[in-house]
């Protein structure tokens, strides 16, 4: 039997000092040089050890800053009813929510029917960046439905579904739910921090009332090393 290529040598090498804490979730790596000088071995091989570690969720690549050691995965359910912040900081996780801005755009086609819009008729652009443990994990666009939102752009707009319920007394009842492996490509790449063309997951949910009002359009793209999907179907 062949000897284990030196690659993965050193990705078992490295996974060693990450299991055992002396390289703890959320700290950063030595640079390349002194992990290439420390192992005896090329850069090259080194990145083909890290880029091993990258695609098993490991550790993660941050433009600019270097290489970083993964926290645990978070447990995503996208039928719960549960913001963000919360079921973040429910996994013992520190949350944070970043707003970009907000105004009102011309509805494009695709936002138009997800939210039963006429064509270039007025809706709210929201934008967003998502935290946790002040790592960057997503980013989004919310499109909302003006006709039921009036002044929304004067309103704090970090907790969205807490606003949603006691400033205009709307219960969001029902979801569709799309999520899309992608890649993470340009703006969005740059917005996330990582390079143009990784891989990532592009998440799209339509939220209404019992009514059948149409709410929210929500369009979000999430690193892939940071969330594990799990679905509950009852009983």
């Amino acid at each position: 039997m062949s000897e284990q290529p030196r690659y993965l040598q050193l990705r078992d090498s490295l996974m060693l000092h990450i299991s055992n804490g002396e390289l703890p979730a959320g700290s950063k790596l030595p640079s390349e040089r002194e992990l290439a000088e420390r192992f005896g071995t090329t850069r090259v091989t080194l990145r083909q050890a890290l880029a091993q570690l990258q695609s098993e969720g490991v550790i993660y690549r941050s433009n600019r800053r270097g290489w970083f050691v993964s926290s645990p995965r978070l447990t995503y359910e996208p039928v719960s009813d549960v913001s963000f912040t919360r079921y973040v900081a429910d996994q013992g996780r520190v949350p944070r929510t970043e707003v970009l801005g907000i105004k009102k755009v011309a509805a494009s086609a695709q936002v138009a029917s997800a939210l039963a819009l006429e064509l270039g008729e007025d809706v709210y652009r929201l934008r967003r960046r998502r935290f946790a443990d002040e790592r960057l994990v997503f980013v989004e666009t919310i499109w909302l439905n003006p006709r039921y939102l009036p002044d929304l752009e004067k309103q704090p707009l970090e907790a969205l579904w807490k606003l949603l319920a006691e400033v205009y007394a709307i219960q969001l009842t029902s979801k569709q739910i799309t999520i899309t492996p992608t890649a993470l490509m340009n703006g969005v790449a740059d917005a996330l921090g990582v390079s143009s063309g990784c891989p990532g997951l592009y998440i799209t949910r339509i939220s209404e009332t019992a009514e059948g009002a149409r709410i929210e359009y929500d369009e979000e793209y999430w690193l892939n090393d940071v969330m594990t999907i799990k679905v509950n179907t009852g009983s």
